[in-house]
């Protein structure tokens, strides 16, 4: 994980809500339904990736994870942080060489070549619209 985004207010609410999500047994996946985003998505929230977070989500998250007031207070001001910094993408969190394929083979058993390798990097760093 790339080391300066560690304190950044992003992360510090995918961090808080990844520990509110835990503390009341919610499986990632189940509650990312149920807040309407994608298993995947929700996860890059967690990582700090706030830009999926739109209104349905700010009153689905708190209704969902049964937020009381003061918990509330602090879901709504951690956010307001994240969302005045700049956002955070994909490659604001990680770094090429975190997301290295180890053992990477072609259909037929070959090691896939650099080029291959550099190609899927690019498709995984690519910015999405």
């Amino acid at each position: 994980m790339n080391t300066n985004t560690q304190n950044h207010p992003a992360k510090v609410f995918g961090d808080w809500l990844r520990e509110k999500r835990q503390a009341r047994n919610l499986v990632a996946r189940v509650f990312s339904g149920a807040v309407w985003l994608s298993h995947a998505k929700y996860a890059e929230v967690e990582l700090g990736v706030i830009k999926w977070i739109s209104q349905k989500q700010e009153l689905l998250i708190p209704l969902f994870l049964g937020l009381n007031k003061a918990e509330k207070d602090e879901f709504a001001a951690k956010l307001k942080e994240a969302r005045s910094r700049k956002v955070l993408c994909f490659s604001d969190i990680f770094r090429r060489d975190e997301l290295r394929p180890v053992r990477a083979c072609h259909h037929n058993g070959k090691q896939i070549t650099k080029e291959d390798e550099e190609r899927i990097l690019n498709a995984v760093f690519a910015p999405l619209v």
